[in-house]
């Protein structure tokens, strides 16, 4: 097709076969004079004549290089029987040439005046007319200013990431109806030789828009956009079934048109098949060091994929437990991806993948989780004493060495037989400590611990303190009470029996006690029996008994102890308090 039918003309470059006369030699001679009598030419109403700091672009006729002419009034062209003349002086504001071209007045309003100046791609040019009448010339008009654009645009690059191109790789992501955007990029080339964009011999009109139809090449009045400063345009559109051809063609601001269109075939589906079922293998490893770049790998199933597809992904760990974004990661063709990243949080880290599906494909989350190392950290355990009495208060503290931002600590109880409960949680004094207490009945084990921070690991420590039995004890079978000093003796008639009953607590049901009975004389108490093992009852009693007839005056005492077995490790064996008695006839 012939574009160059219907370019846009530039106005004061008239190539009709105008008559036209050189100017005598005599008319440049130096020195001819000027005469403000004679009337200045006109430059005809809508000629775009440009400015010295905004010249207008020209565009040739044809690509070759030529003369100009141009069209000018020649006010009275004939004056006292003298024949004015119309005079056209041009010259390359380069410096490189200059030409003269002039006319002979006729009775019409404009005539063209032919200089014949060749003209250069990218160089700009000026000229400015005068009348002269064979002995002088008028004022000269203005000058007018104008570059040349002989470069047609770069045929245009049309891209749309929804139809792939007839012939092509891919598949079309789109059905019918559905908007989708078609990219052109294009640009418009220096003149040959150019070394220094912007000289007055190296300019160039740059592009200015795109015009575009749909299966047919554009022609006069064609759709159009316009082009940003990189030279990339575009157009969004909803197609109907079917193969069709987006035509495009770059046009700069001289109104040049690229030599040939762009032509860019496709197909449009009637509708999109169903997308395929998705799956990601991701592959990472299974601990790794705090503050040191690691590798996750990942690859989706069903390829291939686009050019610029990508996966989503979430990091959480300690410090971010709802998780935070990582910069997504790119797909290759076969669904092969890498994600990077510096773990400053230790224990678990997990990744969470998520491939948000296309066209083709379906949506799909897979995740893996990392253990980061963390630095070990200092717990330990004490209580004020290592056995207690029965029912006694012990007085538990647990220490937190060095971390990072956490200072929290548990402290728990297990008793022997019992279930593990936790004492205290709280955030540690200025020493790391935390303390609490514990009414202990049996053998307890104390436990303190640290749940870990994004830094420091967990850390534990148990301290197991002992406690004794606890031994009751009573008299039966007296009949009354006296001292002796401060002791409170119980009294008992000699043909009585003197019964001394124990209660072992906790519950000791089939442990044993035994009996010790001293008798004091001499200033001194002396042991008169330590009984055998007596099994403790269902209810964790024992009791023993004893004859008094021959005991008149005596003083006595009694007690009980808990010998605990070997199947007995809760408490420890422990004496009940002297039971003090005296036998009277």
């Amino acid at each position: 097709m012939n574009r160059i039918a219907h370019r846009r003309g530039w106005l004061p470059f008239l190539l009709a076969g105008a008559f036209v006369a050189a100017l005598p030699a005599a008319a440049v001679a130096d020195g001819t004079p000027i005469d403000p009598a004679l009337p200045t030419p006109t430059v005809p109403t809508g000629t775009d004549c440009g400015s010295e700091s905004s010249p207008a672009w020209h565009v040739p006729s044809a690509r070759t290089p030529e003369g100009m002419t141009v069209s000018i009034g020649i006010p009275r062209s004939t004056v006292n029987g003298v024949t004015n003349q119309g005079v056209v002086h041009a010259w390359d504001v380069d410096g490189s040439q200059t030409a003269d071209g002039s006319v002979d007045g006729t009775p019409v309003s404009y005539q063209s005046v032919y200089v014949p100046l060749l003209l250069a791609d990218g160089h700009t040019y000026a000229w400015d007319a005068s009348t002269y009448n064979g002995t002088a010339y008028s004022e000269a008009t203005a000058p007018c200013y104008f570059r040349m654009d002989a470069s047609w645009p770069v045929t245009p690059v049309v891209t749309n990431p929804d139809f792939p191109p007839a012939g092509g790789p891919g598949t079309p992501t789109k059905a019918a109806g559905q908007p989708s955007t078609f990219s052109f990029s294009s640009s418009d080339p220096l003149p040959a030789g150019c070394t220094q964009a912007g000289a007055p011999d190296c300019q160039s009109s740059g592009l200015d828009h795109f015009e575009y139809a749909w299966d047919q090449e554009p022609g006069i009045g064609a759709a159009r956009v316009p082009a940003d400063a990189q030279g990339m345009g575009s157009v969004t559109a909803a197609l109907t079934w079917g193969p069709h051809t987006l035509y495009v063609v770059g046009v700069d601001a001289a109104g040049n048109e690229s030599q040939s269109p762009a032509a860019y075939t496709f197909s449009v589906p009637w509708q999109l098949p169903p997308p395929n079922p998705t799956t990601i293998d991701l592959t990472a490893p299974a601990t790794a060091t705090r503050a040191v770049q690691l590798t996750v790998s990942g690859q989706l199933s069903a390829a291939p994929y686009p050019s610029g597809e990508a996966v989503h992904v979430v990091k959480s760990d300690l410090a971010h437990p709802a998780g935070v974004a990582l910069p997504d990661a790119l797909l290759a063709a076969d669904g092969t991806f890498r994600i990077t990243d510096v773990p400053q949080t230790g224990g678990a880290n997990t990744y969470t993948v998520t491939f948000p599906g296309d066209s083709t494909h379906q949506t799909v989350t897979a995740s893996t989780t990392v253990q980061v190392s963390r630095s070990a950290t200092a717990v330990s355990m004490t209580t004020n004493a290592t056995s207690y009495s029965y029912g006694a208060t012990a007085k538990v503290t647990a220490h937190l060495g060095t971390t990072y931002n956490g200072r929290t600590l548990a402290i728990y109880a297990q008793p022997y037989g019992g279930k593990k409960t936790l004492l205290k949680t709280g955030t540690v004094d200025s020493h790391g400590n935390l303390a609490t207490s514990y009414k202990i009945t049996r053998k307890t084990t104390f436990t303190a611990a640290f749940a870990g921070d994004d830094r420091y690991a967990p850390a534990a420590a148990a301290r197991t303190a002992s406690s004794y039995a606890q031994v009751s004890e009573s008299l039966s079978g007296y009949y009354g009470s006296t001292h002796y000093g401060s002791i409170s003796y119980r009294v008992y008639h000699h043909t009585a029996k003197a019964t001394l009953n124990a209660t072992v607590a906790p519950n000791k049901v089939g442990q044993c006690v035994q009996f010790q009975t001293q008798r004091y004389y001499g200033g001194t108490w002396h042991t008169q029996s330590t009984s055998s093992c007596r099994t403790l009852n269902t209810k964790s009693t024992a009791s023993a008994t004893l004859g008094l007839t021959m005991t008149v005056n005596s003083k006595f005492r009694v007690r009980a102890e808990y010998v605990h077995s070997n199947k007995d490790t809760g408490n420890l064996s422990t004496w009940g308090a002297w039971q003090y008695f005296t036998v009277r006839q």
